[in-house]
C-alpha cells in the first residue's frame, strides 16, 4: 500500500484546495483519498474554516460594518424585519368590499381597471430591471 502525506493532505485542504486538488497533489485518486486521508482531509477543512472565522470577526472588528451585519445575522439570529402596523401602532384596518352591490357594467369597469393596473406595474417592474 502506497504511503500517502497525509500533513500534505491536511495543508492543502487548509489552504481551500478542493478534494480533486488534493488528490492530484498527493498523486492518489479521489477516491483513495477519501477513503484514507478523511481525518487529515476534516482537520484541514476544519482549520481552513477556522481561519476564516478569525479574518471575519478581525474585519467585523476593525469596523467593517458589512461584516459586522453579517456576523450579527450568522452568530446572533438577528434579522432584517420590517413590521407594518396600522394608525397609532395599531393593527392594520381594513374593510370588505360587498361586489355584490355592484352592476355587471361597474364590475366590468372595476374589472377593466384592475387589469389596467396590473399592466402598469409590470411595465414599471420591466423597466427598473
Amino acid at each position: 500500500m502506497k504511503a500517502i502525506d497525509t500533513n500534505l493532505v491536511t495543508r492543502l485542504a487548509a489552504r481551500g484546495y478542493v478534494t480533486r486538488e488534493i488528490a492530484m497533489y498527493a498523486n492518489i485518486s479521489e477516491s483513495t483519498l477519501f477513503r484514507r486521508c478523511a481525518d487529515a482531509l476534516d482537520r484541514g477543512y476544519t482549520l481552513r474554516n477556522a481561519s476564516l472565522r478569525k479574518k471575519q470577526f478581525d474585519l467585523a472588528m476593525n469596523g467593517n460594518a458589512t461584516m459586522l451585519v453579517w456576523l450579527g445575522k450568522n452568530l446572533l439570529g438577528q434579522t432584517d424585519r420590517q413590521e407594518l402596523t396600522g394608525a397609532g401602532g395599531g393593527p392594520i384596518q381594513y374593510e370588505r368590499t360587498d361586489l355584490r352591490k355592484l352592476t355587471d357594467e361597474e364590475l366590468a369597469q372595476l374589472e377593466e381597471l384592475v387589469e389596467k393596473a396590473h399592466a402598469e406595474t409590470g411595465d414599471a417592474r420591466r423597466n427598473s430591471e
